[in-house]
């Protein structure tokens, strides 16, 4: 199972502030919160297993009858297309005011 430590690596290695609980599985493998915005499954924070978590999130896609599966990173997009096979889609950008 998922430990506060867990919880405490994955918050400082992600850079993200808190992790979102409306729709988390936890299980051995670490743990997936998502949400459904329009045909899509959004994956909001993922920690763990990656290949087990990109299986687990396209089974669940198609069991809700969704179109495909977003995702974002902090790190090289790159490795996620490689890896995983997502595409590049667009960018995010931030400002602080």
């Amino acid at each position: 199972m998922v430990t506060e430590e867990d919880i405490k690596k994955y918050l400082e290695k992600s850079g993200d502030s808190f992790i979102y609980e409306d729709n988390i599985v936890v299980n051995e493998h670490g743990f997936m919160s998502w949400k459904i915005d329009e045909n899509k499954l959004v994956l909001l924070n993922v920690y763990g297993n990656g290949k087990y978590w990109d299986t687990f999130s396209i089974e669940l896609a198609k069991k809700l009858g969704l179109k495909s599966i977003l995702t974002a990173t902090r790190r090289s997009p790159k490795a996620f297309t490689r890896k995983f096979g997502y595409n590049i889609t667009g960018h995010i950008l931030e400002k602080e005011v």
